[in-house]
């Protein structure tokens, strides 16, 4: 067990050791912590994710922006798609024109140090 304070602390959801509050893989069991939890911080802005995508990771993106279930954006842009004449296939394709990739991002808000 850990002897930091537990505010600085969080418990490994694979093997229930205690490890620093900022771990993206665990010390113990080598465990990668929630890689979405990790994109929520990269940015304000709207990304294309490498995880959890279809296509081109546009409604995973979206997803994980408004954090809503990527399942509800996909059935949504399907279903829009086949009511509204083609026009979210549009949106779709614009969207995936101005969303910038996971890297490309990372590499954007990238420190200088």
């Amino acid at each position: 067990m850990s002897d930091l304070p537990a505010s600085e602390t969080k418990t490994c959801p694979w093997c229930a050791e205690s490890i620093r509050a900022e771990a993206i893989k665990c010390r113990y069991c080598g465990s990668m912590l929630d890689p979405i939890e990790r994109l929520r911080g990269l940015s304000q802005e709207w990304i294309r994710p490498r995880i959890g995508r279809s296509l081109a990771g546009v409604c995973a993106g979206l997803a994980l922006h408004f954090q809503v279930s990527v399942t509800l954006l996909r059935l949504a842009f399907v279903l829009g798609f086949l009511f509204s004449g083609g026009m979210f296939l549009l949106i779709y394709v614009v969207l995936w024109l101005i969303m910038p990739n996971e890297i490309e991002a990372a590499v954007i808000h990238r420190d200088p140090d």
